[in-house]
């Protein structure tokens, strides 16, 4: 079963289906104890093989997983701070907000969003805080990576360029906002506009010694 019910829901499922002997796949607003294992195609395929019950990770978190696994197998990652500038609610979600504010979301640290990285990059040493804002478009994170070697920044845009499922944005593009990156996903004739890849300003790539910044936009759907 893939349970994509509404977040807590799943957890008062799960005995059902292990009366039933019924495999189950459960989404990201679940807490990671509903299943045996939290899941990303990128960052914890093997350590998720064989589990009956399995949590696919948040937007958020996927995305966070698919930046750090590449950084970490060329370099080695010492600490990572993010601060996650998220949306709203979905276009659909019209009990969502803020309408008009910027909340701190939440204002302890960390955000829940570098605990649950960690169930999928256990190693991971992370730092996060969050935000919501009053739009229904992608989420935005500013990044800062120590890394445990100092790269060239031209070798850091090379290995994010091999990954299928990052996209350094070219500045010629001229995509200032998540709102481009949704007409840019349109033009394309991507479904629903849905981005499935980080989208990462390649401007906004900097290394210095071996801290690395950079800005990236998650779609929700990625």
């Amino acid at each position: 079963v893939v349970d994509a019910t509404p977040s807590g829901v799943g957890a008062q499922n799960r005995p059902i289906y292990e009366r039933h002997d019924t495999p189950a796949l459960f989404q990201g607003g679940e807490n990671a104890d509903v299943a045996e294992a939290s899941f990303t195609a990128r960052a914890s395929y093997e350590d998720a093989r064989g589990a009956d019950y399995v949590r696919v990770v948040s937007c958020n978190t996927t995305g966070l997983a698919r930046l750090f696994a590449p950084l970490s197998e060329a370099y080695g990652i010492d600490r990572v701070r993010v601060t996650l500038v998220r949306r709203g609610g979905d276009p659909g979600q019209t009990d969502r907000g803020p309408i008009n504010d910027i909340v701190p979301d939440p204002a302890s640290v960390p955000s829940h969003h570098g605990p649950d990285l960690r169930t999928v990059l256990p190693d991971l040493e992370v730092e996060t805080m969050g935000l919501k804002v009053p739009t229904t478009l992608m989420h935005t994170h500013a990044v800062n990576v120590t890394l445990g070697s100092a790269p060239d920044v031209e070798a850091v845009r090379d290995r994010f360029e091999s990954e299928t499922r990052l996209f350094v944005l070219p500045a010629d593009l001229g995509v200032d906002g998540a709102g481009k990156l949704k007409d840019l996903a349109m033009d394309a004739g991507r479904p629903r506009g849905d981005c499935w890849e980080n989208c990462i300003w390649g401007e906004s790539l900097t290394v210095e010694g071996r801290e690395l910044y950079l800005f990236q936009a998650i779609h929700q759907e990625a």
